[in-house]
């Protein structure tokens, strides 16, 4: 087997895997976990990939975009931080209602989906009148330089009346060559609504011409960080647009047409959401990336199947399944002066992850770049874990300043100094220290985070973050059962609730991060 020195580290963020090429495509290929949830992603019902951060949403549409054998078409457009503040201009500038944000989205959308699949079907598409009609309307509007990104788009929605004067100019409109004089016909603004409309209407005749081969799925990612510019509010505004955007075309011609449009969301961000009957469409109409395991069962979990691919893909030869882990970890956990029959090094790596693949992965990343030799120690793995801990809070932050600006997240992370070695507590020393907090917070004249006001919804924003677990002892148990918000979450239960009673422990990653021990 290959000296550990001698092997590649993967990519934290798998975005990267899809503008690159050569060997870092190869290897991504190699290393990438193919299982059902491809073919669940692939069902024409299923609009929304929700996974935490860092639960491989990016990674599945990064292997579907770039899987050109496969019977279907991906592709992947970005929701940059950029493209906010342009929905917030176009807002102020004219008048918009909260209702034109989805108008908006669907047709910067349908936008992206045509030249999309014109560069994928090439001329054969041409054949139909109509979207060729559509392509010439997008050239002349962009002067043949149209880079298919959202922030580009916008420019099309933007000046709404140039957009539907070119269309109309090449025909899109036009019902049937008797009728052809109507393309000479300028198009003057009423209303920029009534523009909206007229624009979804042109690209939906273009689409009813399509005859696709395979079906097509346009992946929008990089809606799980809010731009620091503007506040919480609008940025749900914002989203809230988008995801009736999404439910509208798939509702849309585009069903008929096999062409899907699929948001990849943190469950928080989808639970939030102001929509109609979510329940019902979140049991439906998403897929729900689920890594959990069982510390009996690790050598069956998906997790484990990723540590050991990360080293047995980078091999000359082929290996039978966790040889190669077995080989680079040949040491066990042991536990002196306890009961405990030794465990496996994976086990380890389960305790101070949140069972999702990038801590794995940057746990393994991390090791790799330290050590070299034939295989890892223990120490390797204590070593680590100092640059891991600034990972784990790195995401904590991303993921908090969806909530918080960066000012109030400071605020925030002094609470986590009251419980220096108490990682076990009771709700009510809970209270306690959330009351010297909230005191020592006034005192120094600083406003208190959101979610941070009462100490049951401080409970509870530590529960979904996942830093807290509520425990309960059944009867005749040893240990007490641990209930984690990220194992108890499903399709019916998004957000799971903390106990408001009884005893808690903070993540052992989180306590070792923030010194509590």
């Amino acid at each position: 087997m290959k000296k550990i020195q001698e092997l590649r580290q993967v990519k934290g963020d798998a975005y990267d895997y899809y503008i690159a090429s050569g060997e870092d495509r190869e290897l991504f290929e190699k290393i990438f976990l193919v299982d059902e949830i491809i073919d669940e992603i692939k069902k024409p019902d299923k609009y929304f990939l929700i996974g935490e951060k860092g639960s491989g949403k990016t990674a599945y549409s990064v292997y579907m975009s770039q899987s050109r054998t496969q019977e279907y078409f991906g592709f992947i457009t970005l929701v940059e931080n950029t493209l906010y503040q342009k929905f917030l201009n176009m807002k102020r500038q004219k008048a918009l209602e909260l209702s034109s944000y989805k108008d908006i989205w669907i047709n910067i959308l349908y936008l992206i989906l045509a030249e999309e699949i014109r560069r994928e079907g090439g001329e054969s598409l041409l054949q139909s009148l109509k979207y060729r009609q559509l392509t010439q309307a997008i050239r002349q509007f962009y002067s043949d330089a149209f880079k298919p990104e959202l922030v580009n788009a916008m420019e099309f929605v933007d000046k709404a009346t140039n957009s539907i004067n070119a269309m109309l100019e090449h025909g899109v409109f036009t019902v049937s060559p008797a009728k052809e004089h109507e393309k000479t016909k300028k198009y003057e603004e009423q209303s920029y609504q009534v523009s909206l409309l007229k624009i979804r209407d042109g690209f939906e005749r273009a689409f009813q011409s399509l005859d696709l081969k395979k079906p097509v799925i346009l992946f929008i990612d990089g809606i799980d960080a809010r731009p620091r510019e503007i506040d919480n509010g609008q940025y749900f505004e914002c989203l809230t647009g988008l995801v009736n955007a999404v439910l509208e075309m798939n509702y849309s011609i585009l069903r008929e047409k096999g062409i899907k449009v699929m948001l990849l969301v943190r469950p928080d961000i989808m639970y939030k959401m102001p929509i109609h009957n979510m329940n019902q469409k979140l049991r439906g109409n998403s897929v729900l990336l689920d890594w959990v395991t069982t510390y009996r069962n690790y050598v069956s979990s998906k997790l484990f199947r990723i540590a050991d691919g990360y080293f047995s893909k980078q091999q000359d030869m082929r290996y039978e399944f966790g040889k190669c882990w077995n080989a680079y970890f040949p040491y066990q956990l042991e536990y002196p002066g306890r009961n405990k029959k030794p465990d496996n090094p994976f086990i380890e790596f389960l305790r101070y992850s949140l069972y999702k693949p990038r801590d794995i992965l940057t746990m393994l990343n991390e090791m790799v770049e330290a050590t070299s030799g034939q295989c890892f120690r223990h120490e390797d793995f204590e070593k680590m874990m100092a640059n891991y801990s600034i990972y784990l809070k790195s995401e904590l932050k991303d993921y908090m300043l969806i909530y918080m600006n960066e000012t109030e997240y400071a605020t925030f992370i002094l609470f986590f100094d009251y419980f220096a070695g108490c990682r076990n507590f009771d709700h009510q020393l809970f209270e306690e220290k959330h009351l010297e907090y909230i005191e020592y917070i006034r005192k120094l004249g600083k406003e208190i985070p959101p979610f941070m006001q009462s100490a049951n919804e401080a409970l509870q924003l530590l529960y979904d973050t996942n830093i807290i677990c509520y425990k309960v002892w059944d009867y005749g148990r040893e240990h007490p059962k641990m209930f984690w918000s990220y194992k108890e979450r499903n399709y019916a239960n998004m957000q799971p609730e903390v106990s408001r009673d009884g005893e808690y422990s903070f993540h052992m990653a989180y306590a070792k991060a923030f010194r509590i021990i």
